[in-house]
């Protein structure tokens, strides 16, 4: 049976996109995390009666050695992992990228990666306060996650690169969406829920509008129409790009 696969799955972002992969598919999940132990008690109270489709394996993206069996049978890829230390960038969000990228086109049955990156990655906005920040904040974070968005453009996948705005622990699915697709200096680099991004990478695992395409994502202040939530956003904005 194919598996939707979820690099990063202990962080924050990446424990909202098991949740609305398990919410919104039939489809096993497999959380990959480094340390199982440590994470998953959290993974299976978030996935709460969907616990039996829910997978929590061992797998590094810095290491490519562990990729090889969290990818097996995989369909959907999301990459959501993200480093801690200050040196951390380089390895992860720049050659974990590219590992996860070359296992998943070894394994042969991966029909889309989605990639959780940022804003103002491109060195077109190298001197914007807020990309100046975050490559300080860890060494070269923002060049990193740029050469990581390269080499899955150029690895032959099918992919998505997800570049959200700032990340909240709001809860999705209050305000409308704005996605730019193909953006290198977004206008304007507000704030978005990581559930609302989320929801962005489950959907563009398998819209065919989403293919090859870099979406920049924010959340607007104009709220949901009544009744509309959190699935009607997402049809209404993959209608946009």
């Amino acid at each position: 049976m194919p598996v939707n696969v979820v690099f990063g799955a202990g962080g924050p972002t990446g424990l909202e996109c098991v949740k609305r992969l398990l919410a919104v598919s039939t489809d096993p999940v497999r959380a990959v995390v480094r340390d199982p132990a440590a994470h998953g008690d959290k993974l299976r109270q978030a996935a709460g009666d969907a616990t039996s489709r829910l997978q929590v394996v061992a797998g590094d993206v810095t290491d490519p050695d562990s990729l090889t069996a969290a990818l097996a049978d995989a369909a959907g890829v999301i990459f959501a992992a993200s480093g801690k230390g200050y040196w951390s960038a380089a390895a992860v969000d720049s050659q974990g990228v590219k590992n996860v990228a070359d296992a998943a086109k070894a394994a042969g049955n991966v029909s889309r990666v989605v990639l959780v990156s940022s804003m103002l990655t491109h060195p077109s906005n190298r001197l914007h306060p807020i990309r100046v920040l975050l490559n300080n904040i860890r060494w070269s974070l923002m060049d990193n996650k740029f050469k990581g968005e390269e080499a899955l453009r150029s690895s032959g996948l099918s992919y998505t690169i997800v570049k959200p705005g700032g990340l909240t622990n709001a809860p999705g699915g209050t305000v409308q969406l704005r996605a730019d697709v193909d953006a290198t200096r977004e206008v304007g680099a507000g704030s978005i829920s990581r559930a609302d991004v989320a929801a962005v990478c489950v959907e563009a695992l398998t819209n065919a509008k989403a293919s090859n395409k870099a979406l920049s994502i924010n959340g607007t202040k104009q709220p949901l129409a009544e009744g509309q939530g959190l699935d009607g956003e997402i049809t209404r904005l993959f209608g946009t790009i």
